[in-house]
Order: C-alpha cells, then structure tokens, then sequence
C-alpha cells in the first residue's frame, strides 16, 4: 500500500503557504522524492516532472519580475540576478521558509543519509511544489506565493554585486557594522573520501547567520556567508 503525506501535515503546508490545493493529488506528487516512489509498489508519481515545470515557471516569474523592476538595466545583469534568486541555494531557501523539508516523502536511505536537509533535494522539491501550484491555482497563484519568498529586488542586486567575494564582503559588512569578524564553523562532513560534502554555518556575535554546503570547506564557507548577507538585507529591508 502506498504512503502518502498525512491530512494534517498537508492542512499546515496549505496554511503556511496561504495557498489551499483543489488537487490534492498534485501536492502529494510534489512532495514524492523518486527514492521514495522507488521503494512503493506499485510506485507512485515523483516530482522530477514537475521539477522540470517549475523551473521554466520560476524563470517566467523571476524575468517578468526584474524586468519590470530594473528598466534601466541590460540583459547581462538581469540574467545573472535571475540565476542568483533561482540557483540551487535560493531554491533550496524558499523550500525551508516554506516548511516543505517537513512534509517531503523520502526513501529511508535517503531520510537516514540528511536528505531532508540537502539542498540538491531542497531545490527540486521547491520548483516541483510551484508547479504544483501553477497547475492547481494558474500562474497567478504561482506569482503569488513566489513574491512572498524572493527577497527585494533592489537587494538582490547588492548581493549580487558581492557574489565574486562574499567572504570578503561579509567580513568588511561585520567589521563596520559589528565590531568582529564572522566564524565559520564546521557543522558536519559526510560522503565518501573521494566526494565529501561539508556542512558550515557563519556566526556573528555568537548568532548564526547563515549555513552552507560544498565539497570543500571553501566552498561551503563561501555559501554560508552569502546566506549571511542575503539575511542582513532581508533584515535591513525589514526595517526601512
């Protein structure tokens, strides 16, 4: 017999997301990972084709978004700013704001392993959920909860203009603003010798402020501390 996701861990998604499915069938195929459909029999619909829906919608929102916002910029800027809100570390962001970690259908290995916490995994399920959306509600509906996610476009763009060095600009930002420099801290490392994969968090004044994964520390340190700033925006933006 099949596993779905339970009524009530459906009912609060639904609630977190202000969005209600008229197809329940299509939230539950957004939230089945293949690992999980492979070990049902018989085996359920995954989300991998959704997945490839909701990456062309999120391109569509994400174009319409900036293009309206930034009329004074070229198309190279707008492509690179749209490849930084739809890149797997901002997919996998908008997954988490959303819960959807909570409710994914894992197989047991891939529960066991971190699974839920893996942004490959956290950025798929995010575009086979939009989709599912899009599907359910049009693209209104889609638009909608993607506005609730994305951060102001205006800094975005700041963002993206640290993208070459966020460790270097994060430390400049800490230093003027906090008085400290950032620490990194190693949080895990799993995966065979050949192909690690290190989990970083960055703290400032003993608060975490972002986390990151990569096969390197470098790589994971550089991808905590751009979550970092992408936070000390959103939390400047807030206060304006």
């Amino acid at each position: 017999m099949t596993l779905t996701v339970s009524t009530d861990i459906q009912e609060q998604l639904q609630t977190r997301c202000d969005y209600h499915f008229k197809d329940l069938n299509l939230l539950t195929q957004a939230l089945t990972h293949p690992s999980f459909a492979a070990e049902q029999t018989p085996s359920p619909p995954d989300n991998q084709r959704l997945e490839f829906l909701g990456d062309s919608v999120l391109q569509l929102i994400l174009s319409d978004l900036l293009f309206a916002s930034l009329p004074d910029d070229k198309e190279g800027p707008l492509t690179r700013l749209r490849a930084t809100l739809a890149n797997e570390s901002a997919t996998a962001s908008y997954a988490k704001k959303l819960g959807l970690q909570e409710a994914i259908l894992l197989g047991k290995g891939e529960d066991q392993t971190g699974g839920r916490e893996r942004q490959s995994i956290l950025g798929d399920l995010f575009e086979a959920f939009l989709a599912a959306v899009y599907l359910d509600g049009g693209m209104d509906a889609a638009r909608t909860l993607c506005l609730r996610l994305l951060p102001p476009v205006a800094d975005s763009k700041r963002l993206l203009l640290a993208k070459d060095n966020p460790k270097g600009t994060l430390q400049e930002l800490s230093q003027d603003r906090f008085k400290c420099k950032p620490k990194y801290s190693v949080l895990s490392c799993d995966g065979p010798v050949h192909d690690p994969n290190f989990v970083v968090s960055v703290s400032i004044n003993n608060v975490e402020m972002g986390q990151g994964s990569g096969s390197s520390h470098r790589s994971a340190e550089r991808q905590a501390a751009s979550q970092a700033l992408l936070k000390i925006l959103q939390e400047d933006s807030a206060q304006d």
